[in-house]
């Protein structure tokens, strides 16, 4: 009855960090704000990556993101075999190293600016959980702060991130049957530690001024505390959010046959286009608000009766749990 009762403890918490989570965005509506930019220079990012090589595949001129056509001796284009259609024809056109270091830099620029906007988001959330008011410059005045290292973890974020999935395409690509599965379960179980490893990172870099290496360290260990809650509060915003999606399809499609079809899809695109913002918002807002559980043992709320940040701190790097309370204690220990 114990372990049911707890487990019963942990889906509750989980779901109202999912509530809490959307009730800081309304008490805060700038940070869909820093969503939307993180998005917005995200796909001018993907654009600056995608362009060269779309140029160079439309014109039939030398280009520096692209290799000529293979020709013979003759002049005659060079034939290769279609695996899948069994049909010869041209050569095409492969990347440049100079495109594929483009390629790499604009990935690696992506990951910065998601890395910073996040950590925005998570200072601006942690400030309303710990009793404050945040501006709409206060995550972005800190986030700056640490920019260092943001762009540090945003390099090495983006790093891994590519060779994952690198590692699943080729997987996908060059394996079979039992392999392919042995493959995908590999990288599956990698991906997952990965993930794990990381969910702190960003609260361990601006809000207790860490480095990455030390951030990384810190913040396993207190995923260990609260992965119940992780999982059942990740559950809870997606379910939110299908919600708002279901509902959004039923007002679109009442306006799409009674009043204007263009109008209903007008209608759909831009629902579901804020609870996507709001979703997507609401899951970095809960990192914030799982930091500040974990760090106190108490559930967090709008009125920030909790502890202060500088407060709720109940150890220290190189001494522990050093100065933790009774009730803290308690807490880490599971006895509480």
């Amino acid at each position: 009855m114990g372990f049911v009762h707890r487990k019963t403890d942990t889906i509750s918490r989980g779901w109202t960090l999912s509530k809490l989570s959307f009730s800081v965005i309304k008490a805060d509506p700038e940070l869909l704000l820093y969503t939307f930019l993180s998005a917005i220079i995200v796909f001018v990012t993907i654009g600056a990556a995608a362009y060269p090589g779309y140029v160079a595949e439309q014109s039939e001129e030398s280009h520096w993101a692209m290799t000529d056509p293979a020709v013979l001796e003759n002049g005659d284009p060079q034939m290769v075999m279609n695996e899948e259609t069994g049909e010869l024809e041209p050569a095409g056109r492969e990347p440049t190293g100079e495109y594929m270091a483009w390629i790499f830099l604009t990935y690696m620029a992506g990951a910065i600016i998601v890395v910073f906007w996040n950590s925005a988001i998570i200072v601006s959330a942690h400030e309303r959980l710990t009793g404050g008011d945040p501006t709409i410059m206060t995550g972005i005045k800190v986030a700056f702060s640490r920019i260092h290292i943001i762009v540090l973890w945003g390099i090495i974020a983006g790093t891994v991130g590519l060779l994952l999935r690198i590692a699943r395409d080729a997987a996908n690509k060059n394996s079979k049957g039992g392999m392919k599965f042995v493959a995908m379960a590999v990288i599956w179980l990698v991906e997952i530690a990965w993930w794990i490893y990381t969910f702190f990172i960003i609260p361990m870099i601006v809000l207790e001024k860490k480095g990455v290496r030390e951030g990384l360290r810190d913040g396993r260990s207190l995923f260990g505390k609260t992965w119940g809650e992780n999982v059942t509060s990740g559950l809870g915003i997606g379910f939110i959010s299908l919600v708002g999606i279901v509902f959004s399809l039923v007002v679109a499609g009442l306006i799409y046959f009674t009043i204007s079809p263009i109008g209903g899809i007008i209608i759909a695109v831009a629902l579901i286009g804020i609870i996507v913002l709001w979703a997507n918002t609401a899951e970095v807002v809960v990192v914030a608000a799982l930091y500040e559980f974990a760090k106190t043992g108490k559930m967090p709320n709008l009125d920030g009766n909790g502890a202060k940040f500088e407060e709720a701190l109940p150890w220290e790097p190189k001494s522990g749990w050093a100065n933790e309370s009774a009730e803290t204690k308690a807490w880490r220990e599971g006895t509480g």
